[in-house]
C-alpha cells in the first residue's frame, strides 16, 4: 500500500518526528506525517499518514483527543512536566474524592488557557520552547479552548490521575497545573497518555517494533469518521473532479462544509468544500501536488 494510515502507540522517550523517519524508513515511504504532536515524555496514539494521505492530514486537525494523565502534588516544574527543573514546592493540602471531582467537573465547557514557554507556538516570528531555552519569558495570549469531559481515574495523598477529553491546541502540562491551582496545590504531570483521536482508540494501536505495513488503513476508511463521503456517479463528473473543477451543490445530498469525493472504486480523489453557498470547490485535489 502507497497510501494509507497507521494506528502507532508511541513510546515514551521518542519525539513525533522521530516515529515518522523511523517509519520512514522501514517502509521506504518517502512522505510521511502525523495528526497531532506528543510531546517526547508523553505515550499514546499516533495518527501516521504516508504517501497521498498526508495531504488530508490538514482536514484532520480538530478531532477530539483524549488524554490520561497523572499530575504529581507538591512541586511545580519549569515545563509543567517531569522534565523540568523544580521552581516551586509546596506543602501538599489534602483533598478528598468528592472535592476532586467537583474541581474537575468545574473545568468542562468553553475555557481560556494561556500556553506555556514550552510550546511550539511561534511569537514574532519565534517558537516559545527555543526562547524558553534561552532563558526568555514573552507574554502569551490565551487561547480558547474547550474540555468536553474531564473526569477522575484514580488519586492518592501525593497525586491525581485523570482523563481529559478535549479540543485542538489544549496543553494537558497546563491543565494539570490549573487543576493543581485549584485543589490549594502545585504540581505537574509525571505520566500522560494519548488514549484517543477521534474515533481512533489506543487498543486499536501498535507499539513501532510490531507495526506493519499491512496493519494499514485505507484513506477512505478513515475520512468517513471525519466528513460526508461522496462517490461520483459518472465520467463527466469524474473528470471536472480530477481537474479541481468546482461541482453543482445539487449532486450532494445535504450542504455540509465538506465532502470527500471518492471515485467508482471507492479510491479518495479529492476534498470539496461548500463556498459561498454556490458551489463546492476543491480545496484539495488528490490527482497532483497542488492545493486549488
Amino acid at each position: 500500500m502507497k497510501d494509507g494510515f497507521l494506528l502507532l502507540n508511541k513510546a515514551k522517550d521518542w519525539t513525533s518526528f522521530d516515529v515518522c523517519k523511523k517509519l520512514s524508513h522501514k517502509f521506504s515511504l518517502e512522505k510521511i506525517g502525523h495528526n497531532g504532536t506528543l510531546d517526547p515524555f508523553a505515550t499514546g496514539l499516533l495518527l501516521i499518514a504516508f504517501g497521498d494521505a498526508t495531504k488530508l492530514l490538514s482536514f484532520m486537525e480538530n478531532d477530539k483527543k483524549t488524554y490520561v494523565a497523572k499530575l504529581v502534588l507538591g512541586k511545580k516544574t519549569s515545563t509543567g512536566d517531569l522534565t523540568g527543573e523544580v521552581i516551586e514546592e509546596k506543602q501538599i493540602s489534602q483533598v478528598d474524592i468528592d472535592t476532586t471531582k467537583k474541581v474537575l467537573t468545574s473545568l468542562i465547557g468553553a475555557q481560556k488557557q494561556i500556553p506555556p514557554m514550552t510550546s511550539a507556538i511561534h511569537v514574532n516570528g519565534r517558537k516559545l520552547y527555543e526562547l524558553a531555552h534561552e532563558g526568555k519569558t514573552v507574554e502569551r495570549k490565551a487561547r480558547d479552548i474547550f474540555i468536553y469531559d474531564l473526569s477522575l481515574v484514580s488519586m492518592d495523598e501525593n497525586s491525581i490521575t485523570f482523563r481529559a477529553t478535549v479540543s485542538k491546541g489544549t496543553y494537558i502540562r497546563t491543565l494539570g497545573e490549573t487543576i493543581a491551582e485549584l485543589t490549594n496545590n502545585v504540581g505537574y504531570l509525571e505520566t500522560l497518555e494519548r488514549v484517543q483521536i477521534g474515533d481512533f482508540k489506543i487498543e486499536d494501536s501498535k507499539p513501532i517494533e510490531q507495526v506493519d505495513i499491512s496493519d494499514s488503513l485505507d484513506m477512505l476508511e478513515v475520512m468517513k469518521t471525519y466528513m460526508p463521503i461522496y462517490k461520483v456517479k459518472d465520467e463527466e463528473t469524474l473528470k471536472k473532479v480530477k481537474h479541481g473543477g468546482k461541482l453543482s451543490l445539487k449532486l450532494f445530498k445535504a450542504l455540509v462544509p465538506s465532502y470527500c469525493v471518492v471515485d467508482q472504486n471507492d479510491k479518495v480523489q479529492a476534498i470539496y468544500q461548500l463556498k459561498e453557498g454556490a458551489h463546492y470547490f476543491c480545496s484539495r485535489n488528490l490527482n497532483n501536488n497542488e492545493s486549488l
